[in-house]
Formats: structure tokens, sequence, C-alpha cells
């Protein structure tokens, strides 16, 4: 499913990266935050959608390093979250809405 940009203002969201940006090479760019991501193939689908809590979004983004799903990644994008537990929510909510099952994505 394609990525839908009313994500970026979902009232949970305190910030979001302003645009795609490429991945691995700009990964250093995720802040060390709590939050969401979503790993994105070249036409904008939405091919991951991660938590990141305690260690923050950009530790979270490079774990995803060698494992099944990252063949496909181009591009992610970041979501600052108020808590952990609004990461949790967030990530429960978009799974659903991307129809993600994340036991075949990755992690």
């Amino acid at each position: 499913m394609k990525f839908d940009y009313s994500c970026k203002t979902d009232k949970r969201v305190i910030e979001a990266s302003p645009y795609a940006l490429d991945y691995p090479k700009d990964v250093e760019k995720a802040p060390d935050t709590p939050g969401v991501y979503m790993l994105i193939d070249i036409v904008d689908n939405v091919l991951r959608v991660g938590k990141a809590t305690g260690k923050g979004l950009k530790e979270e983004i490079k774990s995803v390093k060698e494992t099944p799903v990252e063949k496909d990644v181009k591009k992610y994008r970041w979501f600052k979250t108020s808590s952990d537990d609004v990461a949790k929510e967030l990530e429960e909510d978009w799974l659903k809405k991307y129809q993600l099952n994340k036991n075949l994505v990755g992690k």
C-alpha cells in the first residue's frame, strides 16, 4: 500500500520527517527519540512500520540492516511521538492501516 500523507498530520505525531529520506544513506538524519518509522520502496509502497522506544529512531532504523525486508527498501520516514506508549499505539494502528504483518516483514 502506498504511503498516505495524512500520517504526517496524525495528532499523535509531534514531528515528522519533511520528506522521505534515502535508505541507508540518510539514516544518520533520524532523531534519537521515541517514535515510529516506515520503510518504503522505490514507488512509495510501505514495506514495514516499526516503533522505536528507548534507543530511539536512528538506532532502530539501523537495526534493519541485513534483514529480509532491507533488499527492497529505498527510503524511510520517521515520526516523533511524545512517549514509548504513543509509539506503540501508532505502530499498531499503522500496521493495520497498511495491512502489514510484522512477523512477515522482519523483526
